[in-house]
């Protein structure tokens, strides 16, 4: 596989960057998954500006332009013969010396790391996964910005080292105030009595582009969605529960800290929500 390193495309075996390199050094720097279909990355615009608002964010000013961007990444679709693939697009504060002060850093780094992606097994979807809601908490909005996509993702890890212990496939992580936020990495939806729920951006949480999809796509179809923050005893009470996330598009939860959610089968409003979001995925490939 052929990766993106400052302007080159290199091999994996000659992919290295510096070990001044504040990305590596503190996870001082900014990314976005996306994920291509039929060749077309979707949603592309979208990913690209939540980069510049990251960066910004925490003072990274990234030389290139959002045009520029897009053309490396799409190069390295076509540099790699792939139609079908995620890529992970880092913007790094380029190198400094070892300590906190970021004078000094005026060449950021930027690097794309594709690989062949065709979806999750289809089972996962027809089944569901299981989540488990972890101790870790997500780190509050008082500490650092929640919608700052950064390098260092500690805080996640940590979460999902605990949800794996617990033998589930996602963690799902409650603000300091004890509710509901995000998964490690993905948003969280319920559904009861037919209305669906999502932690609002105001509990500390990432804005997904694909939460934000699916929200659109819910009121385009009539169905009735709520933005608020709600306790983790509504998710065990939920009729249903769905995440999502670039790679996992609309995937369904149907089983929470080892007990079964609903009849234990994914719901009737989440097989409908992933069928939305598949035919919008088919408009814009």
């Amino acid at each position: 596989m052929l990766i993106f390193i400052n302007g080159n495309m290199v091999g994996e075996e000659d992919a290295n960057v510096s070990v001044f390199d504040r990305g590596f050094l503190y996870g001082d720097g900014v990314f976005e998954t996306l994920r291509s279909y039929k060749g077309v990355i979707f949603h592309i615009d979208n990913h690209i500006d939540r980069l510049f608002e990251s960066a910004n964010a925490i003072y990274l000013r990234i030389p290139f332009t959002r045009e520029y961007l897009s053309e490396v990444l799409y190069k390295t679709l076509r540099e790699n013969n792939l139609m079908e693939a995620y890529l992970r697009l880092m913007i790094t504060r380029g190198e400094g010396e070892p300590g906190l002060n970021i004078d000094g850093c005026t060449n950021p780094g930027i690097i794309v790391i594709p690989k062949a992606f065709n979806g999750y097994p289809e089972k996962t979807y027809t089944e569901g996964i299981s989540a488990a809601i972890v101790k870790t908490r997500r780190i509050p909005p008082s500490a650092l910005n929640p919608s700052i996509k950064s390098l260092n993702f500690l805080n996640n890890i940590m979460a999902r080292i605990e949800a794996r212990k617990l033998d589930a496939s996602e963690g799902i992580m409650l603000s300091t105030e004890g509710y509901v936020a995000e998964g490690t990495v993905c948003n969280i939806f319920i559904i009861k009595n037919g209305i669906i729920k999502t932690p609002a951006l105001s509990v500390g949480i990432l804005n997904g582009v694909t939460r934000s999809i699916v929200i659109g796509l819910a009121t385009k179809n009539n169905l009735t969605i709520l933005e608020q923050p709600f306790p983790p005893d509504e998710i065990y009470d939920a009729d249903e529960c769905f995440i999502t996330s670039t790679l996992y598009e609309v995937m369904p939860v149907t089983k929470i800290n080892g007990r079964s959610l609903g009849n234990g089968k994914p719901g009737v409003f989440t097989k409908r929500l992933l069928q939305y979001f598949r035919l919008n995925v088919m408009q814009d490939a």
